[in-house]
């Protein structure tokens, strides 16, 4: 099923993530993870127009940028993950626990200098107080808008439940394996709402297969498993080493291998890798099966923009393991901080690189 091509994943088709810029006169980036409202910087009455504004100027970026499958910049979601919270019955909100969970890996270098306000928010955690449920899509509006704006196919992502349960509190489940199933359930109405709206390519984002793998080892198969039941578009697993603004530096990990063994065994239609600035090399592609590979090759720690020819030599090197027709060359992960020149300029080298490649081998 995986080598099967599916609209949206042609061979080497170019996409980014998820997110891209966030201008700043939408958003405060230093209060993401907020819970208040005060990301936005646009008073309520034309918050909607502003989103919808950003989002169609995200769109047009990839577009004219040449990208082959588009999403919507992730514009009306102050967070990736958070923004899920308000489709889901049984958490508070209002009263948030300070907590912060030790990342496993060993191969990431955080630098908060100047984002401490950044950093505080995304320490509090909602409080699970009850029984989850689905209260109503966060996202149908939102896929709708994109697929009536876009001219490509396109692609929309959702936090993956066990990464969520990292984000919250538990005051409620004994059992952690029960909440994060819970979550998984309740995702998959908000999974299947963007499918029927049309949306070519789904892709659960799971930062938390990496940084917290011991108990994504034991319960995030079956999660993902949950999360995907019944949905007909092609799905992808995002997994990376979190963001560049704060992640700066990040070495080879050696959970990275594992999580692609994860998820190379599941139903899904392939793996969306951070692969440039942890510098991986072709032989990590072995891990990922015979799934499709979305490979990031756009180093968003780095001010300078990718050289179009370093971008099709590591298109290359990587074809030896995994072939062109399920490759995609991709951004790395969290482009919504990005300055909207370099941002645009390093998806045209990507698009450049994916050409020349492509180029040399005809």
């Amino acid at each position: 099923m995986t080598s099967t091509a599916h609209r949206g994943l042609e061979p080497l088709s170019t996409q980014i993530v998820g997110s891209y810029v966030k201008p700043h006169w939408l958003a405060r980036h230093e209060k993401m993870g907020t819970f208040d409202g005060s990301w936005w910087r646009p008073d309520a009455a034309v918050l909607d127009e502003a989103r919808r504004d950003a989002a169609l100027l995200s769109i047009c970026e990839q577009e004219r940028a040449g990208l082959d499958l588009v999403t919507d910049g992730e514009a009306f979601r102050a967070a990736y993950d958070r923004h899920f919270i308000a489709a889901l019955d049984g958490i508070d909100v209002e009263l948030l626990d300070d907590r912060s969970l030790p990342d496993e890996t060993g191969a990431i270098r955080r630098d908060e200098t100047g984002l401490d306000e950044f950093v505080a928010h995304a320490r509090m955690r909602p409080r699970i107080v009850s029984p989850l449920s689905w209260r109503g899509p966060a996202t149908e509006a939102e896929a709708r808008f994109l697929k009536a704006q876009a001219r490509r196919p396109t692609k929309m992502t959702i936090v993956g439940a066990f990464t969520l349960y990292t984000r919250l509190s538990d005051r409620f489940y004994a059992d952690p394996a029960e909440a994060v199933l819970a979550l998984a359930r309740a995702l998959n109405h908000e999974l299947r709402a963007m499918d029927q709206a049309g949306i070519d390519v789904l892709q659960i984002d799971e930062p938390s297969f990496h940084l917290h793998h011991a108990r994504a080892a034991t319960i995030g198969a079956e999660a993902i498993r949950t999360m995907i039941e019944g949905i007909e578009a092609p799905v992808l697993v995002h997994v990376c080493y979190g963001y560049a603004v704060v992640n700066r530096d990040k070495s080879w990990s050696g959970l990275y291998p594992k999580v692609l063994d994860i998820l190379a065994g599941l139903p899904i239609a392939g793996i969306s890798l951070e692969y440039e600035q942890p510098r991986h090399q072709p032989e990590l592609l072995a891990h990922c099966g015979d799934k499709h590979v979305v490979l990031g090759l756009l180093d968003l720690a780095a001010p300078q923009v990718e050289a179009p020819d370093h971008v099709a030599r590591r298109i290359e090197a990587a074809s030896r393991i995994v072939p062109a027709e399920r490759l995609h060359p991709a951004s790395d992960c969290g482009m919504w901080y990005l300055p909207r020149g370099r941002a645009r300029a390093k998806l045209e080298a990507l698009v450049a690189g994916r050409d020349r490649f492509r180029g040399a081998q005809a």
